[in-house]
């Protein structure tokens, strides 16, 4: 009768000896902040297409002239240049 379980036994070992190689030690566990995934904005190959979009939200009006809506623009990029960096630093503004 004892014969009849020990293959059962021996599978009950071996799994338990598998399980515990799977549990996460003190070296593998790290107190580092999770880091923020920072994607870098595209480099716009024509910045006249953010229009239509900064005029939606209202950073550009009708009247506005052409180097006030190109300055309007541009800062938009830096903006979202500067957050990129941020991000990637770690920080947030």
């Amino acid at each position: 009768m004892t014969n009849k379980y020990l293959p059962f036994i021996g599978l009950m070992l071996l799994a338990s000896c598998a399980n515990k190689g799977t549990e996460p030690t003190n070296d593998s566990v790290t107190n580092d902040p999770i880091q923020p995934v920072c994607s870098a904005p595209p480099a716009p190959q024509n910045i006249w297409k953010l229009e239509p979009m900064l005029k939606e939200k209202g950073l550009i009006t009708e009247d506005m002239t052409h180097s006030e809506k190109e300055q309007v623009i541009r800062d938009y990029i830096n903006k979202k240049n500067a957050t990129y960096i941020n991000c990637v630093k770690g920080t947030k503004k």
